[in-house]
């Protein structure tokens, strides 16, 4: 049997670190680390910039922007090639229950409900606001363990790993790609269109690059503390 322990420290009313070890004697190494730490965001800014964001909202996926025009430092495209598809119905392009027309439902375009990007450089990531329909901690806690599976999907050292994949159940589409800058998880209505997705994250991409100096810390390598 192992144990995980854990050292609490609040920054403030809303934010607090949390250190993690295997170790049941390390208290005193994880308060030198803290403070370390502390200095280090304190010099930085960084805690100021965290309780302005937390008053300025984060990202809603009802605010995503019209499908930029191409220009140059635009982002990755996704859907020049064909997507794994894991779906228990698959629908033919022909289909009367395949949706002709941009589907717009409860969320952003498309019927988009969320999205995780990850910056594999930076090692941060950021994440929409929960919107309709995923309002409950309930529905929170089963995206976030779709989201699970898929990742563990895409990195399966004996099937994988994979690049892109495209799945559709009774209760989301979900669509990850992964590249060597970044990787994108986003969950959609179960009824959205493939295709209508796959531009969606697109544009989600592109938001996220033209605002990155916003969202993420800058100016430092990973593991640099």
């Amino acid at each position: 049997m192992a144990f995980l322990y854990a050292y609490v420290n609040f920054c403030d009313v809303d934010t607090y670190l949390i250190l993690l070890t295997t170790r049941s004697d390390a208290f005193y190494h994880l308060k030198d680390c803290r403070i370390c730490i502390e200095l280090v965001l304190s010099k930085s800014n960084f805690l100021s910039e965290v309780q302005r964001s937390m008053i300025d909202g984060g990202m809603h996926v009802e605010d995503l922007p019209l499908d930029p025009l191409p220009r140059s430092g635009s982002s990755p495209h996704l859907g020049q090639q064909r997507l794994p598809t894991d779906s228990p119905e698959r629908l033919p392009t022909d289909s009367p229950k395949r949706p002709k027309e941009p589907f717009i439902g409860i969320g952003g375009p498309a019927g988009l409900w969320h999205f995780i990007y990850r910056s594999i450089f930076l090692e941060q990531y950021v994440s929409s606001e929960f919107s309709p329909p995923l309002s409950s901690p309930r529905q929170q806690k089963r995206l976030y363990r779709a989201y699970q599976r898929l990742y563990a999907s895409m990195h399966d050292k004996g099937i994988g790993p994979h690049k892109t994949q495209f799945r559709r159940d009774e209760n989301y589409v979900l669509l990850c790609w992964v590249t060597q800058d970044f990787e994108l998880y986003a969950a959609f209505d179960p009824l959205a269109d493939k295709a209508v997705a796959i531009k969606t994250c697109n544009r989600v991409c592109q938001w996220i690059k033209d605002v990155e100096n916003e969202i993420f810390l800058q100016g430092a390598s990973p593991f640099s503390w």
